[in-house]
């Protein structure tokens, strides 16, 4: 359960509930949502973000689940923030802001890159995204999945052992206390290098008006 602290008022979620904690909605459920009340057609949605329009039916119809670039695409072109994106936004950073996000209840998503668990994600317009993912072994000659977005990404390994892909450099391995600081632009991905899962500590800082994408619009 995320804390929030600083605000007189009890927050309200965007459905418009009492917001104790963050609840995570299907992006698919919030996306055709936002169609219906802006009365957009997918080719207009696909024109604003970018995004195709068969892969915004896919997950408007919750048979696929957005990568995060495509995620930090969609909240570009819609003009809305990430936090409200996967359904936890309940408050506006401002000054004396302060939400605490207890162990193991962030929001929490998932794609082909890993489990993900937003941190402090029901603040909206802050200038970080934190996230704890758990990266799953890449099986057989299965391609790790890329990602890219426009964005300065830190991440620190928490444990495990996982190998690090970027372009145009050669794969990498970073062990447990190994960090990596790098231009979230470039093409990149992760996976475990044990049969057990890996757990990284992410932090994206997005640039404003992202042009960059992953190699597939769905993950």
């Amino acid at each position: 359960m995320a804390e929030h602290d600083a605000t007189p008022n009890r927050p309200v979620a965007i459905d418009g509930r009492s917001a104790e904690k963050p609840v995570g909605m299907p992006v698919g459920a919030i996306l055709s949502r936002l169609r219906f009340e802006n009365r957009w057609t997918l080719a207009e949605v696909s024109r604003r973000t970018g995004v195709s329009i068969s892969a915004l039916s896919k997950i408007e119809n919750n048979q696929s689940t957005p990568a995060y670039s495509v995620l930090v695409r969609l909240a570009d072109g819609l003009g809305i923030d990430f936090a409200d994106l996967i359904g936890s936004s309940t408050q506006k950073f401002a000054s004396a802001a302060r939400v605490i996000t207890r162990a193991g209840e962030g929001t929490t998503y998932v794609n082909k890159m890993g489990a993900y668990e937003a941190l402090a994600s029901g603040l909206a317009a802050k200038s970080m995204q934190p996230m704890v993912i758990d990266i799953p072994k890449r099986t057989g000659n299965a391609k790790t999945v890329r990602s890219a977005h426009r964005a300065e990404e830190f991440v620190y390994v928490l444990d495990g052992e996982v190998t690090f892909f970027m372009e145009p450099y050669t794969p990498v391995v970073l062990k447990t206390g190994d960090s990596v600081y790098f231009d979230g632009a470039s093409e990149h991905g992760f996976s475990s290098n044990s049969d057990k899962i890996a757990r990284i500590l992410s932090i994206c800082l997005e640039r404003p008006a992202s042009a960059a994408h992953s190699g597939e619009d769905t993950a």
